[in-house]
């Protein structure tokens, strides 16, 4: 089975979602820290069972760097919008293929990219391919096909190669195995450890530690303590508004990165919470669609992203944080991690 890249299809509901709820509070710069850019050819054929065993692959495996910026422009108009760029680092995909892309797409000036590395990955591989990247970015998948799969960071991310990207004071962005996520007791040792032995690694850890319920934050909260300072967090895929309010009380705000998560969060839809769980609601017609609040209520639903910004927007608003923050969340903070020079980037808001 060939993966396709997702259709952004913007209806009049979605223009009026922007326009009533973001278009005067939205900033003027965003930098996407978290989107995965490839081409079809880097995941060539992928099996339908395992397309259907993650909710998510099937949202979207695919999203070329041009597709990339016409969709930000379309959904972000009047934003000068850029982006980082991960590989998708699944199994089934051709990453060093991918990797060399996203350095084209560097050379073009489109892109700060990280590297996706697997376990058995040369080190002389690694060595020549990482100044050209911001870092790393491992990914579970690529040890165990399970989602939540009980294995250690250091299965798919090894400290041999950890050695290696502290000693080019490089970045990581870890995607956390097991069920309990960020809150996980072992996660949280691991990760205290990471941060002891290396010292000249930036850690990122995406989707708030995979916390899109505001209970594995909060244990996290707890069992960390003050050393939750030492990390970094991006917001791809969260929605839960208490999410949010925790990351803002308690986490360093200069130290959380807008993200989104394209091609995966492209859809029209929400989410509704349990105290552990999240269900989508969505109105595209995905297999597992369950039209749980209906049809008709579906064609009301606006886009992910635009709930997403609303939802950041309005906590940021409600707790009097200021521009400063608002600007730092969606463009600085990654400006500074990333040590970008923003006069020798191109415009690529415009980009058709």
């Amino acid at each position: 089975m060939k993966p396709e890249c997702p259709k952004l299809e913007m209806t009049s509901i979605d223009k009026t979602f922007y326009e009533q709820n973001l278009s005067h509070r939205i900033p003027d710069k965003i930098f996407d820290f978290h989107v995965h850019i490839n081409l079809p050819e880097h995941i060539p054929d992928i099996s339908e069972e395992r397309i259907h065993s993650d909710w998510a692959f099937e949202c979207g495996l695919i999203l070329p760097c041009e597709t990339a910026y016409c969709y930000a422009g379309r959904l972000f108009p009047d934003v000068e919008y850029t982006i980082a760029g991960f590989p998708w680092p699944i199994q089934e995909a051709q990453l060093k293929e991918n990797n060399d892309y996203l350095l084209e797409q560097k050379k073009r000036g489109y892109l700060t990219p990280f590297m996706a590395v697997r376990p058995d990955f040369s080190e002389t591989y690694i060595e020549e391919q990482l100044p050209e990247f911001c870092g790393f970015k491992p990914y579970p998948d690529l040890v165990s096909s399970v989602k939540g799969a009980e294995i250690s960071i250091f299965r798919f991310m090894p400290h041999w190669q950890l050695d290696i990207l502290n000693r080019h004071h490089k970045t990581v962005v870890i995607h956390l195995p097991r069920k309990e996520r960020i809150a996980s007791s072992d996660n949280v040792k691991e990760l205290l450890e990471m941060r002891q032995k290396y010292p000249d690694i930036q850690i990122v850890i995406a989707h708030f530690g995979r916390s899109f319920n505001p209970v594995y934050l909060k244990h996290a909260l707890e069992q960390m303590g003050d050393d939750i300072a030492g990390f970094y967090f991006d917001t791809a895929a969260v929605l839960n508004p208490d999410v949010y309010r925790l990351a803002f009380e308690h986490l360093p705000l200069k130290q959380i990165l807008y993200g989104t998560d394209a091609p995966i969060m492209l859809w029209h839809g929400r989410r509704r919470w349990t105290e552990q769980a999240y269900i989508n609601l969505v109105r595209e017609p995905y297999s597992w669609n369950t039209h749980e609040e209906g049809e008709q209520a579906e064609t009301g639903y606006t886009f992910f992203l635009y709930e997403q910004m609303d939802v950041i927007l309005d906590l940021l608003d409600e707790m009097k944080l200021g521009e400063e923050v608002k600007s730092g969340l969606f463009y600085e903070n990654a400006a500074r991690l990333l040590k970008l020079e923003s006069d020798n980037r191109k415009d690529t808001s415009k980009r058709e």
